[in-house]
This record gives C-alpha cells, sequence and structure tokens, in this order.
C-alpha cells in the first residue's frame, strides 16, 4: 500500500492534495483557496481546497457561479451562508434572505447555478473543504476576482448556537 501521491498514481489519475509550501491562489479575511487543483471534465469544472480560520465572520461580499458548486467539508464541520439575488434585480446577494447551512463531513452542499455565497467558514475552530465548479471567469467582478458587495451596503453576521439550542442564527446588519 502508498500513500496518495502524483507517482502513486502516475497513469492511472491524479493526487488531490495542497502543499504547505505554496501560496493560495486567492484568499479573504478568514480563508485561503488554493484554486484549480484538478480539472475535471475535460477542464469544464475543476477543484480547489480551501482553509479556512477558525471564527464567525462578518460576511459583507458573496461570489457566485455560473453551474453547479459542490462544496465537501475535509475534518470539520462548515457554514457555508448561501443568498439569492437581490429582489430589486440587481446582481448583487439579498442579505435579509440568506441562510447559513451547517456542512457536516460524509455529506455535502450542491449550490445551484447563481446562487450567492461566501467563503465557508468553520465556527469554532479551523476547517477545510474542497470545492468543485465549472470554470469561469469573474464577470461579477467590482475589481476583486468575481466578490461583489451585498445589496443596500449590508452585512451578515453568524452566531454560534447557544449550549441548550441545535442551530445558531444568522442576522442581517446595517454598515
Amino acid at each position: 500500500m502508498q500513500d496518495l501521491s502524483p507517482a502513486a498514481v502516475a497513469g492511472c489519475g491524479s493526487a488531490l492534495m495542497t502543499d504547505p509550501g505554496v501560496a493560495p491562489d486567492s484568499l479573504g479575511d478568514w480563508w485561503q483557496c488554493w484554486e484549480g487543483l484538478a480539472g475535471l471534465s475535460d477542464g469544464r469544472q475543476w477543484t480547489g481546497f480551501v482553509q479556512a480560520a477558525p471564527g464567525w465572520p462578518l460576511v459583507a461580499e458573496m461570489e457566485r457561479e455560473p453551474g453547479t458548486e459542490l462544496i465537501v467539508p475535509v475534518d470539520r464541520p462548515i457554514v457555508q451562508v448561501i443568498a439569492p439575488a437581490s429582489p430589486a434585480g440587481e446582481a448583487r446577494p439579498d442579505a435579509k434572505a440568506a441562510r447559513a447551512i451547517l456542512v457536516r463531513p460524509g455529506t455535502a452542499l450542491v449550490m445551484a447555478p447563481g446562487v450567492w455565497h461566501a467563503a465557508a467558514f468553520g465556527g469554532n475552530a479551523a476547517a477545510a473543504y474542497f470545492y468543485i465548479a465549472e470554470r469561469r471567469r469573474a464577470e461579477d467582478s467590482e475589481g476583486r476576482g468575481g466578490w461583489v458587495a451585498l445589496a443596500d451596503g449590508m452585512q451578515i453576521r453568524c452566531h454560534p448556537p447557544q449550549a441548550a439550542a441545535t442551530e445558531g442564527r444568522i442576522s442581517p446588519d446595517e454598515r
């Protein structure tokens, strides 16, 4: 038996791994992302890896994909904040309709095309996850590679679950 490595699977596939010595391709306040680790479906989709710092961040911007996106937690649960587009018809996420979804290891979230989402986070501890998405250009960009401020200048604050509660809560905050 061999540990997973590019050499171990040469000629049979590829190893989806991160190298601690390689800088992330993109990053935000609480996350680092290594994009395009492997191409799938003849390059129409790609896989990335995200390492999220611990904490309950204030979400001020989101991105969306033209196709479906699969999110798979690796080591612990992640919180994925999702939102529909603004009802005003603008190409911005609607903070008032946002939801926080807890995705546990052994499960995965498939986001529909065009769903706005923040980078997932681990809450009380650091967390890692893989994603698979259709390759795209960041046409929705405001100069940040596809990341767009929430409608009406709002922000989303996620709150951890209370000791007696089974779910956390989410609240839109005005700036």
